[in-house]
């Protein structure tokens, strides 16, 4: 098979113009191959000092950026409250959620609310930008620097053992750059949605919990159900709830592959970031062993 048609098929086995799916509307149903399909489990963060004042007040005034004093809701961090709705969803609510990676918005609240509900289970975190909260207006929805959040966040996971990747994803710039006195574009902010969805789509793990942000949620899920029954609709436009887990299915209609390459004229494909380079991609023995023996040949 030539680099050139590999380029061309999302699925090596699948033609371009081939769909991976079986529908037929009078049954009701469709079927997808199991590994043309993840679990995602999405998770809002839990209530923040931000959501507390909110409340208080009755709006969002508090957090707007011209309101004297909302600096002070700026990267909001968790309430008490807060800390307790994690802890009750870590005992009661997680059973049958089992994810291979975590992902995690850059805020503080979320990077707290994903260590308190999943952490000490050994599964890796990684911070994404792509489901940052909807950004601009609200002080609360403006990052501290890169190292701010990490002196913080970084002690809290290493204590309970957890691995936790800041750098691949996380932060763009040590500022938080995107941040504007303008809310972000609703089409904007649901394009961010879609792509953080093809990138999982190019993930090897088939259960994937993400937690990340109300608005965020909102313009992703409404971008989708359009023509599902009423109450189905309902259930997954409804605005998600402080620390609520709602769970999907996605189903891949077609291949997706991350940044790499394919090792010579062979079936073998190599993402670029090493973090995929599991499961399906895991390193093959032959790779392992052609490492070391470059390792040999350096020292002949």
């Amino acid at each position: 098979m030539s680099d050139d048609n590999r380029e061309e098929t999302p699925f090596a086995n699948i033609g371009k113009d081939d769909t991976a799916f079986s529908h037929v509307p009078e049954h009701g149903f469709s079927l997808f191959l199991a590994n043309r399909s993840k679990t995602i489990h999405f998770v809002r963060h839990a209530e923040g000092t931000h959501n507390e004042a909110n409340t208080a007040y009755g709006d969002d005034t508090p957090c707007t950026f011209s309101t004297p004093g909302s600096w002070r809701y700026m990267d909001a961090r968790l309430t008490d409250k807060g800390i307790d709705q994690c802890v009750q969803v870590r005992r009661s609510q997680l059973k049958g959620v089992k994810p291979e990676l975590i992902i995690v918005s850059p805020f503080t609240r979320t990077l707290q609310t994903a260590h308190i509900i999943f952490g000490g289970s050994h599964v890796p975190f990684m911070v994404h930008s792509l489901c940052q909260e909807r950004y601009g207006l609200f002080t609360c929805d403006k990052k501290r620097t890169k190292t701010e959040i990490v002196a913080d966040m970084a002690p809290v996971y290493a204590d309970t053992g957890d691995t936790i990747d800041f750098d691949s994803f996380g932060y763009p710039t040590e500022d938080d750059q995107m941040w504007k006195d303008t809310r972000e574009p609703d089409a904007d902010c649901t394009a961010r949605g879609v792509a953080m969805m093809q990138w999982l789509a190019t993930r090897p793990e088939t259960e994937i919990a993400v937690v990340t942000h109300s608005s965020w949620l909102k313009h992703l899920f409404r971008a989708f159900g359009e023509t599902i029954h009423h109450k189905d609709k309902a259930s997954l436009h409804k605005l998600a709830a402080n620390a609520e887990v709602r769970s999907i299915t996605m189903a891949c209609h077609r291949g997706f592959y991350p940044p790499g390459k394919w090792v010579g004229d062979s079936d073998v494909f190599l993402p670029e970031h090493v973090s995929f380079r599991k499961g399906k991609w895991a390193t093959s023995d032959e790779q392992i062993a052609e490492k070391h023996k470059q390792v040999r040949k350096g020292n002949e």
